[in-house]
């Protein structure tokens, strides 16, 4: 046990980029709740996890950039989606009680389908900060 204990806290400390998979420094990843359930999914179900902390280096920060935009977007469509299908679902269903259920059910899920193009968001320095 403690050799893997010992791996985890070396691995913990290396750095590695989300879009080319280098170790290299860069702007670090916000570990979120998205980023948080993947890190329990890996250690305890697959029991493979890296333990790296998560960058995006100089050279992929557009590409970054582009994606995190996009999938925004995409995030809000989706959920938006899912509210007029639950607000149908609550004005047409006969049972109103199991429409608001459902309606629930359907937002949520048309959630989880937007985390399939998941962009964790960055920690970005402060302007002034730099220079102290």
């Amino acid at each position: 046990m403690a050799k893997t204990t010992a791996g985890y806290s070396a691995k913990r400390s290396a750095l590695r980029c989300i879009y080319c998979g280098r170790n290299v420094n860069g702007l670090p990843v916000i570990e979120d709740h998205v980023i948080h359930a993947v890190r329990l999914f890996k250690r305890n179900i697959l029991h493979n996890e890296k333990g790296y902390r998560l960058v995006v280096c100089k050279e992929d920060f557009p590409k970054y950039s582009k994606a995190k935009e996009e999938y925004q977007k995409r995030q809000g469509r989706l959920v938006a989606l899912g509210v007029v299908f639950a607000l149908v679902l609550i004005i047409f269903g006969p049972d109103k009680l199991t429409a608001v259920l459902d309606g629930i059910v359907v937002i949520v899920f048309t959630y989880l389908i937007s985390l399939l193009g998941y962009t964790p968001s960055l920690q970005m320095p402060k302007p002034g900060r730099e220079r102290q």
